[in-house]
């Protein structure tokens, strides 16, 4: 405030506070008037404060609250100046029940933004709702001449499906037949070097097993779970040695000195050794279907 003497108010002010035993915070308080606003004040910089008619009302509510006479003061100071209209549509009070200036400009300026953009937000919700319209409306043409289709293969479709479910049928009995008499054997796990197997065998079916030398000759020691020997000897060659397992053996096992030179089957079914060393061991565990 250039045509206002203003030097001095802010000690005045200052001193009769300290004199008092207040504080700043003591004064917002009893004033609510912010705390930055009280200091500007002290320093004699109104400038910092949202306005004149703020310089005047601040002023004379701080100097209520340190006991100064407000009149007086702003008479010594020439701050007796005609009372502008107070400008409070630029003011709140917050929560913490403090007068805070300078918000209602930026809020309306945001409902003129959000009054802009209205229309822009209607207009798009419409065309949304048209094309929603469009496509529930072909969908449902479409609906309709995809069933009358439909309906018009009907008999035929059915007489297809009767054939089908006939011939599937037939297919399915096939096959659950021919598993059924068919032995199985599961993927080989290995343990040290051991390999083991199992073998799930149709009842009465016979159960052999077969050892063929391939690029040289293997040594082989062959015995069931019931404690018999089926082989103990070398396998040459070119040579195959079939064994035949009774039904009360559950498990068969075979160890062989040049592994590389080995090949097994049980019951037509491959018996990979997986082999990692010469000397080797085969485990066949026989589960009956």
């Amino acid at each position: 405030m250039a045509d206002i003497e203003q030097k001095g108010i802010g000690d005045e002010l200052q001193a009769a506070r300290i004199d008092k035993g207040l504080t700043l915070d003591d004064v917002q308080a009893q004033t609510k008037i912010q705390k930055r606003y009280l200091q500007a004040i002290e320093n004699n910089q109104f400038d910092q404060l949202p306005g004149k008619f703020y310089e005047r009302a601040f002023t004379r509510q701080y100097a209520a609250v340190v006991g100064l006479d407000a009149y007086d003061l702003l008479e010594r100071h020439d701050l007796i100046t005609p009372v502008a209209s107070s400008d409070l549509e630029q003011a709140r009070v917050d929560e913490d029940n403090i007068t805070r200036v300078g918000m209602r400009r930026e809020e309306n300026l945001q409902k003129k933004q959000l009054m802009n953009v209205l229309p822009k937000v209607i207009m798009g919700v419409a065309a949304l709702a048209v094309v929603i319209l469009v496509w529930v409306l072909v969908a449902n043409f479409a609906g309709h001449s995809k069933s009358s289709t439909e309906d018009s293969h009907v008999s035929i479709s059915s007489s297809s499906i009767a054939k089908s479910s006939s011939a599937s049928e037939t297919s399915s009995s096939e096959k659950s037949s021919s598993e059924d008499t068919k032995t199985e054997v599961g993927a080989p796990a290995i343990a040290g070097s051991t390999t083991t197997f199992e073998a799930q065998v149709p009842a009465n079916s016979e159960r052999k097993l077969t050892l063929s030398g391939q690029n040289g000759d293997a040594w082989v020691l062959v015995k069931t779970n019931t404690g018999a020997v089926l082989y103990s000897g070398t396998i040459k060659a070119g040579t195959n040695q079939d064994f035949v397992v009774n039904s009360d053996v559950t498990s068969v096992n075979f160890q062989t000195g040049n592994a590389n030179n080995l090949k097994a089957q049980f019951n037509g079914n491959d018996l990979p050794l997986s082999n990692t060393t010469l000397v080797w061991h085969a485990l066949i565990n026989i589960v009956q279907k």
